[in-house]
């Protein structure tokens, strides 16, 4: 007899990179699972109806016929970094799928015994390497941990140097800069089979997704924010089957909240309550006959990056809005982290850096009766692959 009323509390969700596109790639183990928030609910599978509008003795309508199958499910995930310092986060096949382009810097380094400033880090001409313009980096100060995007890096034998987008706030010499895996806007983004059990007992098998967009949530004063991920597949299988793998999140670190997770608008520090931010791809369906999906792939055609914030108009100031009227460039930056052993120290750390963007729209709003410039922004390219990155430390 059939045992009814699946927990949904049961479901667990398996995500793997396809080396080609449509082809279903199974998990092969319990580290290929991905921690979802309990707002997941599973792949959507729908088919276009097909009206046969066909003449007869009746006005009753005829049997349609499936069409085209939709394949789609958002799957929201906590904000978080890896479960190794500077590593890849659990969620790391999805934002390879929303942006495509991944560096990983996987060894510290320690900059050299005297010369460094707030903004001019020296560097060994072995470690310069490995960095570039626009990585995102965190650098440990004696006593005051903190995390900057790069400028641009001097790789002149025996003077290699790094230089800071934003001033420290202290400086040390002999600091170490931790490793660091980041994500940014590259051709070529993969796609990923999905595997879900449903309650623990159905399977689904959704193959060729792709992450369309990604939107940053819940980045609010003193709350845990989230990245939720649409996505969209080639077709999706179900059967009746249970997990061969147990998911395990154990050693996984807990998620930042947002306290102390300052942002930067054109490197001045503000002080707001809310901050969001979406990256949109546009994807267009190859169509075939051929295919008994009707689909043989998909391509991004376009990616746009938006964002929002509310920073606390000043007594003192109207930079925003002269920017504004000006139509100047505005950087955004920002990160959050968990508290370290020590007083000073950060760990667990997200963060984006948004170089150059404009503000297309400023409104005089509050929050709680406190006046707030409330502005839009939207970012845009400049060298290539450049308009927006997410750090994980």
């Amino acid at each position: 007899m059939a045992n009814f009323g699946l927990v949904k509390g049961r479901t667990s969700v398996f995500l793997k990179e396809e080396p080609t596109e449509g082809t279903y790639v199974a998990p092969a183990s319990a580290a290929d699972a991905v921690e979802v928030l309990e707002d997941f609910g599973g792949f959507q599978y729908t088919r276009e109806e097909i009206e046969r509008n066909v003449l007869s003795d009746t006005v009753e309508v005829e049997a349609s016929r499936p069409g085209l199958p939709n394949v789609s499910g958002d799957v929201p995930v906590e904000f978080k970094a890896g479960a190794v310092t500077g590593g890849a986060p659990l969620s790391d096949v999805l934002y390879k799928s929303l942006l495509g382009g991944k560096k990983v810097i996987a060894t510290p380094s320690t900059t050299k015994a005297s010369g460094n400033t707030t903004t001019v880090l020296q560097v060994e001409d072995a470690d310069v390497v490995k960095y570039a313009k626009n990585d995102v980096i965190l650098v440990k100060v004696t006593g005051a941990w903190q995390v900057r995007p790069v400028a641009s890096v001097d790789a002149t034998p025996g003077s290699a140097t790094v230089t800071l987008q934003i001033p420290l706030e202290s400086v040390s010499n002999s600091a170490v800069i931790e490793s660091v895996t980041k994500y940014f806007h590259e051709e070529g983004a993969p796609t990923f089979s999905v595997t879900t059990y449903l309650g623990g007992e159905i399977e689904d098998q959704a193959r060729g997704v792709r992450a369309i967009s990604g939107e940053l949530q819940n980045w609010t004063t003193g709350q845990i924010p989230g990245f939720n991920f649409t996505c969209e597949g080639l077709d999706l299988s179900r059967s009746v089957d249970t997990p061969a793998f147990s998911p395990d999140f154990s050693a996984e670190p807990q998620p930042p909240v947002a306290l102390s997770a300052c942002i930067w608008l054109s490197g001045e520090k503000v002080q707001y309550p809310e901050f969001s931010l979406s990256l949109e791809n546009t994807k267009t369906d190859i169509q075939s006959a051929c295919s008994p999906s009707g689909k043989v792939g998909s391509r991004f055609t376009r990616f746009q990056v938006t964002g929002s914030i509310n920073p606390y108009m000043q007594d003192d100031n109207v930079d925003l809005f002269s920017k504004f009227n000006a139509n100047d460039d505005v950087s955004v930056f920002g990160y959050a982290s968990n508290p370290g052993a020590n007083p000073g120290e950060i760990e667990n750390v997200v963060a984006f850096w948004i170089p150059q963007s404009k503000i297309t729209n400023l409104e005089i709003a509050d929050a709680d009766g406190i006046l707030t410039d409330s502005l839009e922004f939207k970012a845009y390219r400049k060298d290539g692959g450049d308009s927006v990155f997410l750090a994980f430390i």
